[in-house]
């Protein structure tokens, strides 16, 4: 008992000490010599800290999530591998375990900070977002650097510094990493996670209940009519032009996930009427465009017409199946259809000439899209990794699991379709940990001057209220 006390009180100082340092105030104690225990009290000190947080911030009912905990795991093993080399740098070796001991215990206010950002900042803008993550990553250097001063004291200036630099540089990206390694994910109870990936359980193909010929001859009047519907542009503000293109006509999930896209940019990110739907369903072929390649690269051609190229911002919205040599697929039998490429999509705004682009791919293996369409003016958001399948198609399912993410959920939420996709990625991940299925890994690549113009868009457009997804909205909305 004597020396379970005497275990007890050593990690109470340490930690008393780590705090007292995340606040970069100098601890009343002195330094005394820490075991390895002491180093594992107060690594799993900053775990439950973390864990307890995550708990709180996970929609109740949670289950926890074990693969989480090797990550933390590892880092605290990184932890001490970059103090034992710092320790060495001070030339004080024999307190290696209090330098592992308290910088994982004057790193948790830190930590719990930055796993708020997301939440406490959900308007902000990006640089906004960036200013806070320089600020606490100087708070960091600030923590490390006071740390080894009383650690180290009389090592000297340079050494200190010498160290201090070596750990912030060493430590910055497992540090990141395990902010996102969460243990908790929401119980969906209303079963969405019985869904199956979009390979999986398609509906049976209908029989045409339209004539095809009659379809393919008022295409031109449809996307005409659709084309000349647009809200024209206001020279005074950036605005926002979209196009949503739904896929396969054998899943009704497909045009009612565009059809609630149109809805919520009109009604909630304030583009008005300057939304276009082309869409592949036997319910919509008398009043919606076709979702062809054809029609695509007429309507981007109409858009840039009512659009400013130089100005304006396209936000192209693109859901289908994807096949794992990355082509959407096209279809509406018994039409004959050009399925799509990266290639194709490229070339087609290219042709357009829109310069601010915003492109969602929802559908399988969807990230093979992403390398040919990235550059400096462009936001990349893809359902899934080029390797990995989506999910949440299907006879049984109203909309994708990363339509329902990103769009019903997240872009409620933000008008930023960054945060919107980093809220959306982690909620999607949930729902597959939940169901069991290999993590779609959505993907995001963002160009070095499009995240300016997004802002401009957004600091002159006034949003309006979250708008509620409803299946019925599809078959109206195609008449937009």
């Amino acid at each position: 008992m004597i020396r379970l006390g005497m275990a007890l009180h050593g990690w109470l100082r340490l930690f008393g000490q780590g705090l007292s340092l995340s606040l970069l105030r100098k601890p009343r104690s002195r330094v005394e010599l820490a075991g390895f225990g002491d180093f594992v009290a107060c690594a799993l000190g900053a775990f439950a800290c973390y864990a307890t947080q995550d708990y709180l911030l996970t929609e109740k009912p949670a289950e926890i999530y074990r693969d989480g905990f090797f990550i933390h795991a590892t880092y605290a093993f990184l932890l001490l591998a970059i103090t034992w080399l710092q320790s060495r740098l001070l030339a004080r070796p024999a307190l290696w375990l209090n330098l592992a001991a308290l910088l994982s215990v004057a790193l948790i206010p830190l930590m719990l900070f930055w796993n708020q950002l997301p939440i406490l900042f959900s308007q902000a803008d990006d640089s906004q977002l960036l200013a806070w993550k320089l600020l606490l990553g100087m708070m960091g250097f600030a923590i490390i650097l006071r740390t080894l001063a009383f650690v180290a004291a009389g090592s000297g200036v340079l050494r200190v510094l010498a160290a201090t630099l070596l750990g912030w540089l060493l430590l910055a990206w497992p540090w990141q990493a395990r902010q996102d390694a969460w243990l908790w994910y929401a119980i969906d109870q209303d079963n969405d996670a019985e869904e199956t990936s979009d390979t999986a359980r398609q509906s049976p193909v209908p029989e045409p209940t339209f004539d095809p010929e009659t379809v393919a001859s008022h295409q031109s009047t449809l996307l005409d009519s659709a084309i000349a519907d647009l809200q024209a542009q206001d020279p005074k503000r950036v605005d926002l032009y979209s196009i949503g293109f739904a896929g396969d006509g054998s899943e009704t999930v497909f045009r009612n996930e565009v059809g609630y896209l149109g809805l919520l940019l009109s009604q909630r990110l304030g583009a008005g009427h300057r939304h276009l739907s082309l869409v592949n369903h036997a319910d919509s072929v008398d009043s919606t465009p076709l979702a062809t390649l054809t029609n695509l690269r007429l309507a981007l051609k109409g858009v840039a017409k009512r659009m400013d190229v130089q100005q304006d911002v396209l936000f192209l919205y693109l859901t289908s199946h994807g096949s794992k040599d990355h082509q959407l697929k096209v279809d509406l039998a018994p039409i004959p259809m050009h399925q799509i490429t990266a290639g194709d999509l490229r070339k087609a705004l290219d042709e357009a000439g829109i310069g601010w682009r915003v492109l969602v791919v929802s559908a399988c293996y969807s990230g093979g899209f992403i390398d040919e369409l990235k550059d400096t003016r462009t936001l990349v958001i893809t359902a899934a990794r080029r390797d990995r399948t989506s999910f949440g198609c299907g006879a049984d399912s109203d909309i994708t699991w990363f339509g329902r993410a990103f769009l019903t959920q997240a872009l409620n939420e933000t008008s930023d379709p960054r945060q919107a996709f980093a809220i959306a990625s982690r909620q999607v991940r949930e729902w597959e940990l939940q169901a069991g299925n290999q993590p779609s890994v959505p993907q995001m690549s963002e160009g070095a001057l499009i995240g300016a113009q997004l802002e401009q868009w957004r600091a002159g457009t006034k949003q309006g209220a979250p708008v509620a997804f409803s299946a019925d909205n599809g078959p109206s909305l195609g008449e937009q």
